[in-house]
């Protein structure tokens, strides 16, 4: 039982600092996508699709993959959207695939 509350206090614990860190980058990410005029009706899944561009990413999928993913999944976005979207997130989620050569674009 000890043990079950030890492991319960420090869920809690991380589920409180994490939100402190996210919202830095969540924010950031989400005034990004206004400066570029990219709309969306919820910021959650504004950052979850974010993420999944990372994610994608990360796996290999090639960016212009990726970009046609994101527009076929959001029929409002225009394809230069997508392409932006995609960069916005990029930028604040997975910073690193943009220094590699080719901005991850060539994989």
């Amino acid at each position: 039982m000890r043990l079950l509350l030890t492991l319960a206090s420090v869920a809690a614990m991380i589920g409180m600092a994490a939100p402190a860190y996210a919202d830095s980058t969540d924010d950031a990410f989400l005034a990004a996508l206004g400066q570029a005029g990219i709309t969306y009706p919820d910021p959650g899944r504004a950052i979850g699709a974010a993420k999944w561009v990372c994610a994608r990413i990360n796996e290999g999928q090639q960016t212009v993959d990726v970009v046609d993913t994101v527009q076929r999944l959001n029929s409002g976005l225009s394809a230069d959207h997508a392409a932006q979207f995609t960069a916005i997130a990029a930028k604040a989620y997975c910073p690193g695939v943009l220094a590699q050569p080719g901005g991850g674009s060539d994989r």
